[in-house]
């Protein structure tokens, strides 16, 4: 680059409205005769001929200089500028549609922009009309009129309208148990892997994700457990975070319980009254008290609440959580537990509110440890993406060695879930009470397609499995613990059971035997004929129910090698004949997450009848259609989305739950509005 007299570079000069004399910028100790490029610094005033040539191509480089320069920098402004504004509604619309309560931020905003107009801020051709319209009306001030419909999604509702119109105030005790999705663990771990993400999240949060995409196998590590003990792997130790803020916002932005606490806080609760029972969702619940010591500690708190006020609490549960709590109230009344008493849970909880819990399970969690896939993960788009980042065998092998999954493993066997005659869920026509079922086989040719049952839990129709038979639901399970190692299925055999029990006899029996204690169809409620349980559900939602299977063998004794490598994988053919099935997933009824017989069938029926419930515990069930807004208006679906995280929105949900601890639960009665009490008859159990 060729540099004056000063030293100065040419390109100091872009943007200067006229030439300037070298020499007005030079101390008084240098001025005098200029010196050019070329010019020898000797003191002689007579340019060269090469001098004279460069000088005149430094004035020509100026004056271009001079003229184009502002035209590169409008150019760019503008540029720079549009991309202020695209990031600006970017963030704008991310808060204002993934995080409702953040409405506030969003109104003082459009009080400062005001009539402002964006599109002033755009080159004319850089984006279509339309689109520039709309980031208008975007940031403009909302002119509608406040009302309760408007206040639905956030600010406080609805319990300010509940304060205001039935006198809500706050009264009992309140324990929050959340699901998986938001129980947040922390790393503690000091080895040199964990270092960087010490005290941070490595389930929940940002942290998480940037594990995950930037040191995988670490995150891996950190996750998994081992395998002999189901407990932490030498120098790992991740635990449950702690405090209210643990379980409010799965991510920035993305809320689970938050709502549910402004609205309880609305109604004067505070960390004195209120409190989130968090736990490591991973452990079995008999290593959740062997490690953690978590039952101890939940019995605790609540004998504290009852002395502290005179008052009992309330257990607001969401999906996992739910199993928890049913899973806790035998243990505190067991001498094998924490030796309350028969009588501990009558004196001590005035109620359970069980949001979307999954008493009965989720065929999803078969398919997961199965073959290490489910709905998401065979979409076209996320199955490429997992296999080139993290396929199904890595995933079976992640979620193999939680021992709290197969907690939500399907209960109830065949009684429960169907056989290959049919299932008591299969749908149901308004006219002839059944609907036509589809051929199996594939030879169907009905129109419109009918539906296919969801008795045959694990179907084979593909000419690779054409020796495998059609698998029941206790078919699919036994499936499972043939490919489970020798380490895995002992820890599954220690915690869980599967069946039913159909006799006061058996119940006796095994009263003490802990693995009966997650499974609601094998334990009966206990001695409390003052608690009310309340399931509050939505349903409505396209649901996993059943799956169709192609294997990577051709015999069904091999299923499994020393790898650990599934040898089953969900078939994803397309199978026109069929109107229930999608990428080999059969859907049904339900949340999106849960199906409708695990949601309902124990509120509904069960948990009424005297074998489960001999000591007459009120029971309360209210379901919820989902009723989702559009994704443009409200990408989590609004106040009447009742999907398996979403109901925690819910306005008639939190308006349920608000009564409930507000001590108006008598305010609270049954609603059915879907088949569950019909399919509950076609089930065979006293």
């Amino acid at each position: 680059m060729s540099k004056d007299s000063d030293g100065g570079s040419v390109r100091q000069r872009k943007g200067k409205a006229q030439p300037k004399d070298v020499a007005a910028d030079r101390p008084e100790a240098e001025t005098g005769t200029p010196t050019a490029i070329g010019t020898p610094r000797n003191g002689s005033s007579t340019p060269t001929m090469v001098t004279q040539a460069t000088m005149v191509t430094q004035a020509t480089l100026e004056k271009q200089l001079v003229i184009r320069q502002p035209v590169k920098r409008v150019k760019r402004r503008r540029w720079f500028v549009a991309g202020i504004a695209i990031g600006v509604v970017t963030a704008v619309a991310t808060i204002l549609y993934v995080n409702p309560t953040q409405n506030t931020h969003i109104n003082r905003m459009q009080e400062v922009l005001g009539d402002f107009d964006v599109s002033t801020l755009l080159p004319d051709s850089l984006l279509p009309d339309d689109f520039v319209q709309d980031i208008s009306r975007l940031l403009a001030p909302d002119k509608t009129t406040p009302g309760p419909a408007n206040r639905s999604t956030g600010e406080f509702e609805p319990a300010l309208t509940l304060v205001e119109e039935e006198g809500l105030a706050k009264k009992h005790n309140v324990i929050l148990v959340p699901g998986i999705i938001s129980s947040g663990l922390e790393s503690w771990s000091t080895s040199s892997c964990s270092r960087p993400y010490f005290r941070q999240r490595l389930w929940g949060t940002s942290t998480m994700f940037k594990a995950i995409l930037l040191d995988k196998e670490c995150w891996v590590q950190h996750m998994m457990l081992d395998k002999k003990t189901g407990l932490d792997p030498p120098e790992i130790k991740l635990r449950a975070a702690q405090g209210l803020d643990a379980a409010d916002y799965f991510i920035t932005g993305y809320w689970i319980w938050g709502k549910a606490i402004e609205n309880l806080a609305a109604l004067g609760y505070d960390s004195n009254d209120m409190a989130l029972a968090s736990y490591d969702w991973r452990l079995s619940y008999h290593d959740l008290e062997r490690r953690d010591q978590y039952f101890s500690r939940l019995q605790s708190q609540i004998e504290m609440a009852l002395r502290a006020s005179n008052r009992k609490s309330v257990l607001v549960t969401h999906s996992m959580g739910s199993q928890v709590v049913q899973y806790f109230m035998k243990w505190v009344e067991s001498a094998q537990g924490g030796n309350g008493g028969a009588q501990w849970v009558d004196r001590h909880i005035e109620a359970i509110v069980n949001l979307a819990g999954s008493p009965l399970g989720v065929p999803k969690t078969l398919a997961s440890l199965l073959s290490g896939e489910q709905r998401e993960t065979v979409q076209p788009l996320a199955s490429y993406l997992l296999d080139h980042f993290m396929n199904r065998k890595e995933l079976a092998r992640i979620f193999r060695s939680w021992t709290g999954l197969p907690s939500l493993l399907p209960k109830g066997g065949n009684a429960i879930w169907g056989d290959l005659n049919g299932a008591p869920d299969d749908p149901i026509s308004n006219n002839t009470g059944v609907s036509p079922l589809a051929d199996p086989g594939g030879n169907d040719t009905a129109s419109p397609p009918a539906a296919v049952s969801y008795g045959g839990q694990i179907r084979f129709d593909d000419e690779r499995s054409s020796s495998m038979n059609n698998q029941t639901m206790e078919d699919s399970l036994q499936l499972l613990f043939n490919a489970l190692d020798k380490d895995e299925l002992r820890l599954m055999q220690r915690d869980y059971s599967f069946g039913v029990f159909r006799t006061q006899q058996e119940m006796d029996a095994r009263r003490d035997d802990h693995r009966v204690w997650t499974n609601p169809l094998q334990h009966q409620l206990p001695n409390a004929p003052n608690l009310t349980i309340y399931c509050l559900y939505g349903h409505g939602a396209t649901t996993e129910r059943a799956y169709y299977y192609t294997a990577d063998t051709a015999s069904m004794d091999d299923l499994h090698d020393e790898t650990g490598t599934p040898a089953l994988r969900i078939d994803r053919t397309h199978r026109a004949h069929v109107s229930n099935v999608d990428i080999g997933i059969v859907n049904g009824e339900g949340d999106g997450t849960v199906p409708l017989l695990s949601l309902g069938y124990m509120c509904a029926d069960a948990w009424r009848k005297p074998l489960f419930n001999p000591h007459g515990v009120r029971i309360v069930t209210r379901e919820f259609l989902h009723n989702p807004l559009a994704v443009f208006k409200d990408i989590r679906g609004g106040a009447e989305a009742a999907d398996h995280i979403n109901i925690l929105g819910n306005r008639d949900v939190t308006a349920d739950m608000l009564r409930i601890v507000a001590g108006k639960g008598h305010l609270v009665q049954d609603r059915f509005t879907s088949n569950i009490r019909e399919y509950a008859r076609r089930i065979n159990i006293p």
